[in-house]
């Protein structure tokens, strides 16, 4: 894993601490009454605050009724061992950040619940049998892949007009990235675009698509779910190209995106802690419909698009969750 990377997954970490107190693997809660252990596996740089907090509001507080066993995984090649680790602490409930830890969790253990909090493609990935009854040992919350990537387009070329030619960046090899990629395409095509697809598995293949687009500039780039460990880079590149984007994760316009087109997750937070609410006081997942998020919101920089000379219709800045002055 490289520095930026273990530093960002530092960074996340560091940000579930702040909400409450993570015990190490084989820690011991100081209890009153009964302590519910709660295993997680996060690999990536979900980020789960707000689902922490809904805990805590449920009444679940460390040190007093619940125990965190958190490991950090340095690398997704870790998962599996991580998973394993988890399942030997024996925890009430597994709670996944997204496809990739929930499959490596499901593979150490049949038995334990497992909670995902940012899934998706998951019947197509046999993570759930269905998303009305899921079947086996895991439930939780499912973006859709293909409405969010068809809008994040469809917005993307209100807001810039002169789009004609669309990188998309996002990982085709991944089941998630391909479904996305294929419903932007999708978009594309009905709105006239040239779409060009940068395939990205990892930080060479994202150098590989760097250099692709500096020779060959495209109008803007829509940015896949599967790239959240390198957003921070995509966004440099985009300010130093002056290049428009639009990202899936709500955070990228804090962090110097010009916009993004994402699920509103807090809503899913609070059903995910009812989920493992349920789960602790006896529910199995497989009787436990997986959630789907019912609002999105959109996030805009303004000062991002000044620096690009960009002028925001106020037809898309109406509908704006989030501006950023």
């Amino acid at each position: 894993m490289t520095v930026a990377a273990a530093a960002r997954r530092r960074a996340v970490f560091a940000a579930i601490a702040g909400w409450c107190v993570v015990s190490p693997l084989g820690g011991r809660a100081a209890s009153l009454g009964k302590v519910h252990r709660v295993g997680v596996i996060c690999a990536g740089d979900g980020d789960i605050r707000y689902f922490w907090d809904q805990l805590r509001e449920l009444g679940y507080e460390e040190h007093r009724n619940v125990e965190y066993l958190l490991k950090d995984a340095d690398a997704t090649r870790d998962l599996a061992d991580h998973a394993a680790k988890l399942v030997s602490a024996n925890p009430a409930v597994i709670v996944a950040c997204d496809n990739d830890d929930a499959i490596a969790a499901m593979r150490a253990t049949k038995r334990i619940p497992i909670v995902l909090l940012y899934g998706d493609v998951l019947v197509e990935t046999g993570i759930v049998a269905s998303l009305a009854r899921p079947g086996g040992n895991v439930t939780g919350t499912s973006a859709i892949s293909t409405e969010l990537a068809r809008k994040s387009v469809e917005i993307f070329k209100e807001t810039v007009p002169s789009l004609r030619k669309v990188a998309s960046l996002t990982n085709v090899r991944h089941p998630v990235g391909k479904v996305f990629n294929a419903a932007a395409e999708d978009a594309a095509k009905q709105l006239g675009l040239a779409m060009a697809t940068r395939d990205v598995a990892d930080e060479a293949d994202l150098a590989t698509a760097f250099a692709e687009m500096s020779r060959d500039p495209p109008d803007g780039i829509v940015v896949g779910t599967t790239l959240v460990n390198y957003i921070q880079q995509i966004i440099a590149f985009a300010a130093r190209e002056r290049l428009p984007a639009i990202y899936p994760f709500a955070p990228a316009v804090r962090e110097g995106g010009l916009m993004a087109y994402s699920p509103n997750w807090l809503p899913q937070s609070r059903r995910n802690a009812e989920i493992v609410d349920r789960i602790l006081k006896g529910a199995q997942p497989r009787d436990i419909p997986v959630e789907q998020p019912v609002r999105y919101s959109l996030g805009i920089n303004l000062r991002v698009a000044r620096a690009m000379s960009l002028t925001i219709p106020q037809t898309v800045l109406i509908r704006a969750t989030t501006l950023i002055e």
